[in-house]
C-alpha cells in the first residue's frame, strides 16, 4: 500500500502544480480582461472629453460672431460714409513712363478727430508696397521701390491726426517706385491692412512715352 502511494507521489505534484499554474494562468488572463476594460473606459472618456471640448469651442465661435454681426449692424448704418475714407485722384493731365501725379486724400466724416498710421500710405511715397498696379491684360507692374522694416506697435510720430470733417492730401508718384510701359493700367490701394484706411476708389491711367 504504501508502494502504492510513493508511486502517485510524483502524479500528485504534477497534479498540484498544474493547478497552481492554471491556477495563474486565470489570475493572469483576469487582470489583462480588467486592464482591457479599463483601457476601453479610457478611450471612451478621453472621447467624450473632447467632444465636449469641440462642442464648446464651436458653440463659443457662434456666439461671438452673433455677437459681433450684432454689433456691427447696431453700429454702422447702410450706405453711412466711414469715419476714414481714403481717395485716389489725378495729379496731371498727361502721364508718362517717369511721371504718373495720383493725389491721395484723407477724409474724417465723424464729429472728432481722427486719426491714421502713414505706414504703407502714399504720405510715406518712397517706403512700402500699398499700390496694386495693373495692365489691361491684368499683369502686375514690377515694384522696384524700398520695403521697410517696422518696429510693431507703430510709434506715435507714424500717426497723422485730422480734424472733424476735414482732409489730408499728398501728391506721389507711381512711377518711382513700379515699373511702367506705354498702356492703360488700373491703380489700387491695398494698404488700408497697416494704415486702417478703407473705401480707395481704383483709379485709371493712359501711359504715354
Amino acid at each position: 500500500m504504501f508502494g502504492n502511494k510513493g508511486a502517485n507521489l510524483p502524479f500528485k505534484i504534477a497534479d498540484i502544480a498544474l493547478s497552481i499554474k492554471i491556477r495563474k494562468i486565470k489570475r493572469t488572463k483576469d487582470r489583462l480582461i480588467t486592464y482591457i476594460s479599463l483601457y476601453r473606459r479610457m478611450n471612451m472618456m478621453r472621447y467624450i472629453c473632447l467632444s465636449l471640448i469641440s462642442m464648446a469651442v464651436l458653440s463659443g465661435g457662434c456666439l461671438n460672431r452673433k455677437h459681433a454681426g450684432a454689433l456691427n449692424e447696431k453700429t454702422v448704418e447702410p450706405g453711412a460714409p466711414r469715419p476714414l475714407e481714403a481717395h485716389l485722384g489725378l495729379a496731371a493731365k498727361t502721364f508718362k513712363k517717369d511721371s504718373v501725379l495720383l493725389s491721395f486724400t484723407v477724409y474724417n466724416h465723424a464729429d472728432t478727430a481722427s486719426r491714421f498710421c502713414k505706414w504703407e500710405t502714399p504720405f510715406e511715397p518712397h517706403l512700402g508696397k500699398y499700390l496694386e498696379v495693373k495692365d489691361e491684360q491684368g499683369n502686375e507692374a514690377a515694384f522696384k521701390g524700398a520695403m521697410a522694416r517696422r518696429v510693431m506697435p507703430p510709434p506715435p510720430e507714424s500717426y497723422i491726426s485730422i480734424p472733424p470733417h476735414d482732409s489730408v492730401k499728398t501728391v506721389f508718384n507711381v512711377a518711382r517706385n513700379y515699373s511702367l510701359a506705354k498702356g492703360r493700367y488700373t491703380i489700387s490701394y491695398t494698404g488700408e491692412g497697416v494704415s486702417g484706411l478703407k473705401g480707395a476708389n481704383d483709379i485709371r491711367v493712359e501711359v504715354t512715352d
